[in-house]
Protein backbone atom coordinates (compact mmCIF):
# COMPACT_ATOMS: atom_id res chain seq x y z
CA UNK A 1 0.00 0.00 0.00
CA UNK A 2 1.25 3.21 -0.94
CA UNK A 3 1.61 5.93 1.84
CA UNK A 4 -0.18 8.26 0.60
CA UNK A 5 -3.15 5.96 0.99
CA UNK A 6 -2.21 4.89 4.43
CA UNK A 7 -1.90 7.93 6.10
CA UNK A 8 -5.38 9.05 5.85
CA UNK A 9 -6.67 5.55 6.44
CA UNK A 10 -4.60 5.52 9.74
CA UNK A 11 -6.00 8.92 10.44
CA UNK A 12 -9.55 8.32 9.96
CA UNK A 13 -9.49 5.23 11.66
CA UNK A 14 -7.74 7.06 14.95
CA UNK A 15 -10.74 9.07 14.78
CA UNK A 16 -13.23 6.78 14.36
CA UNK A 17 -11.61 5.03 17.57
CA UNK A 18 -11.73 7.99 19.28
CA UNK A 19 -15.43 9.05 19.40
CA UNK A 20 -16.65 8.62 22.83
CA UNK A 21 -20.17 7.01 23.55
CA UNK A 22 -22.70 7.14 26.03
CA UNK A 23 -21.02 4.13 28.01
CA UNK A 24 -17.43 5.58 27.99
CA UNK A 25 -18.10 8.86 29.37
CA UNK A 26 -20.31 6.94 32.43
CA UNK A 27 -18.02 4.36 32.99
CA UNK A 28 -15.69 7.20 34.15
CA UNK A 29 -15.71 8.81 37.29
CA UNK A 30 -18.05 11.87 38.21
CA UNK A 31 -16.92 15.20 38.52
CA UNK A 32 -20.52 15.90 40.59
CA UNK A 33 -22.60 13.75 42.50
CA UNK A 34 -25.57 14.39 44.95
CA UNK A 35 -29.12 13.16 45.85
CA UNK A 36 -32.60 15.01 46.70
CA UNK A 37 -36.19 14.40 47.41
CA UNK A 38 -37.27 15.39 43.91
CA UNK A 39 -38.33 12.53 41.46
CA UNK A 40 -35.64 11.95 38.51
CA UNK A 41 -38.24 13.29 35.77
CA UNK A 42 -38.65 17.07 37.96
CA UNK A 43 -34.83 17.20 38.62
CA UNK A 44 -33.69 16.55 34.85
CA UNK A 45 -36.27 19.04 33.97
CA UNK A 46 -34.85 21.80 35.74
CA UNK A 47 -31.70 21.06 34.37
CA UNK A 48 -32.70 20.64 31.11
CA UNK A 49 -33.94 24.22 31.32
CA UNK A 50 -30.79 25.85 33.06
CA UNK A 51 -29.05 24.16 30.43
CA UNK A 52 -31.12 25.34 27.73
CA UNK A 53 -30.51 29.04 28.85
CA UNK A 54 -26.62 28.17 28.96
CA UNK A 55 -26.73 27.65 24.82
CA UNK A 56 -25.48 23.95 25.74
CA UNK A 57 -26.79 21.26 23.09
CA UNK A 58 -27.94 18.24 24.80
CA UNK A 59 -30.72 15.59 24.25
CA UNK A 60 -32.40 13.38 27.18
CA UNK A 61 -32.91 9.66 26.92
CA UNK A 62 -34.82 7.69 29.03
CA UNK A 63 -33.00 4.90 31.97
CA UNK A 64 -34.51 2.28 34.23
CA UNK A 65 -36.03 4.38 37.02
CA UNK A 66 -34.99 8.40 35.38
CA UNK A 67 -33.18 9.61 32.68
CA UNK A 68 -29.75 10.87 30.96
CA UNK A 69 -29.11 14.03 29.38
CA UNK A 70 -26.41 13.64 27.18
CA UNK A 71 -24.23 16.44 25.71
CA UNK A 72 -22.80 15.88 22.29
CA UNK A 73 -19.95 17.50 21.14
CA UNK A 74 -17.55 17.00 17.66
CA UNK A 75 -15.71 13.51 18.42
CA UNK A 76 -18.64 11.98 20.63
CA UNK A 77 -19.83 12.35 23.86
CA UNK A 78 -18.68 15.28 25.90
CA UNK A 79 -20.94 14.70 29.34
CA UNK A 80 -24.18 12.49 30.41
CA UNK A 81 -25.56 13.97 33.51
CA UNK A 82 -27.74 10.11 35.05
CA UNK A 83 -30.44 10.81 37.18
CA UNK A 84 -32.23 7.65 38.73
CA UNK A 85 -34.75 7.65 41.56
CA UNK A 86 -34.76 4.62 44.21
CA UNK A 87 -37.27 4.59 47.28
CA UNK A 88 -38.16 7.95 47.21
CA UNK A 89 -34.48 9.78 46.72
CA UNK A 90 -32.92 10.57 43.09
CA UNK A 91 -29.21 10.28 42.57
CA UNK A 92 -27.68 12.09 40.27
CA UNK A 93 -24.26 11.75 38.47
CA UNK A 94 -22.31 14.11 36.02
CA UNK A 95 -19.68 12.65 33.76
CA UNK A 96 -17.54 14.25 31.27
CA UNK A 97 -14.39 13.74 28.86
CA UNK A 98 -13.81 17.55 29.12
CA UNK A 99 -13.00 19.22 32.73
CA UNK A 100 -13.25 22.62 31.25
CA UNK A 101 -16.81 22.40 30.73
CA UNK A 102 -17.43 20.56 33.95
CA UNK A 103 -17.56 23.52 35.96
CA UNK A 104 -20.79 25.09 33.81
CA UNK A 105 -22.67 21.68 33.33
CA UNK A 106 -21.98 20.82 37.77
CA UNK A 107 -23.45 24.07 38.60
CA UNK A 108 -26.75 23.55 37.44
CA UNK A 109 -27.12 20.42 38.59
CA UNK A 110 -26.07 21.31 41.80
CA UNK A 111 -28.36 24.61 42.14
CA UNK A 112 -31.70 22.01 41.13
CA UNK A 113 -31.15 19.76 44.04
Amino acid sequence: MKVSIALPLAAATLMLTACANVKDISNTDPVFYGSTARPAAEYLGCVAAAWKGQGVDFHQTEIKNGGELVVDGTLGVEAVLSATTWRGKTDARLTTRRPSRAVTLSDSANLCL
